[in-house]
């Protein structure tokens, strides 16, 4: 048996690098490896170099005509909304208050004066006066609601979803695209009411029968008017003021215009 005083020395690994020697070490090794870095590509950093020949030209030419009809895309887009916000904006400034376009055509069809020339009486048809949005049946107000226009509330005026549909519904007809439903919302609709801003001039030699029916055409040109007169209107007045003068100037049947008649 050995003597137990006589003890082994513990098993240490030897430290076989000093902290000088560690850092050279490092640093032979990232010199080794950038040198085996390859060179960075022509072009930037991950761009293939150009192909030549007939292959790289038609890829040059397809790439300048794309930036160019980029270019002329953005740019004609941008004087188009220009244009729109200016038309808009013209439109806006010739609306008048709210009470004026709420016309409840009370005051019949023929207007009785005196020598003075002062108003004492109506007579004619009759219509039942002025009415809100608020303070219609609220029933009707969802009935008009559901059935002119379920957007209303949702959109800026002009649907685009529904002269869509309305264009594919008269096509599958076999009518024209702007013949039969129109896609119009109440905005536009309220527009055509109120003749796009026109007033009835009676020396222009037009009957008030022909003015309506001129008010009532329906063309491209028109079309495009009624759209930014109904962006106007929903600029200059909130959404039930146009529901308010919808159910005040609407056909309803039977010879009444107006929820109220």
């Amino acid at each position: 048996m050995s003597d137990s005083s006589k003890r082994k020395r513990p098993l240490v690994a030897d430290r076989r690098r000093t902290s000088k020697s560690a850092a050279s070490t490092k640093t032979a090794a990232s010199s080794r490896k950038s040198t085996k870095t390859p060179a960075k590509r022509r072009g930037g950093r991950g761009t293939p170099p150009r192909r030549k020949g007939p292959i790289g030209l038609l890829s040059a030419l397809v790439r300048w005509v794309f930036r160019l009809i980029w270019t002329i895309t953005w740019r004609i887009t941008a004087v188009a909304v220009l244009m729109l916000a200016l038309a808009v904006g013209y439109f806006y400034t010739t609306l008048p208050p709210l009470e004026v376009l709420l016309d409840g055509r009370a005051r019949g069809s023929v207007t009785l004066k005196d020598r003075y020339g002062e108003v004492f009486a109506w007579r004619g048809d009759q219509f039942g006066g002025i009415v809100t949005a608020d303070s219609v049946s609220p029933a009707l107000r969802d009935a008009v609601i559901a059935t002119e226009d379920k957007r209303f509330y949702q959109h800026f005026g002009v649907s685009p979803r529904g002269i869509a549909s309305a264009i594919k519904i008269n096509l599958s007809e076999g009518r024209g695209p702007l013949s039969g439903h129109g896609g119009s919302t109440i905005t536009q609709q309220v527009a055509k009411l109120l003749c796009l801003g026109e007033p009835y001039d009676a020396s222009s030699g037009q009957t008030e029968k022909e003015y309506e029916a001129e008010c009532r055409r329906t063309s491209l040109s028109r079309k495009a008017k009624e759209a930014i007169f109904s962006m106007a209107m929903e600029a200059k007045y909130s959404k039930n003021d146009i529901l308010s003068i919808y159910l005040n100037r609407a056909y309803m049947g039977g010879g009444a215009f107006g929820a109220e008649a």
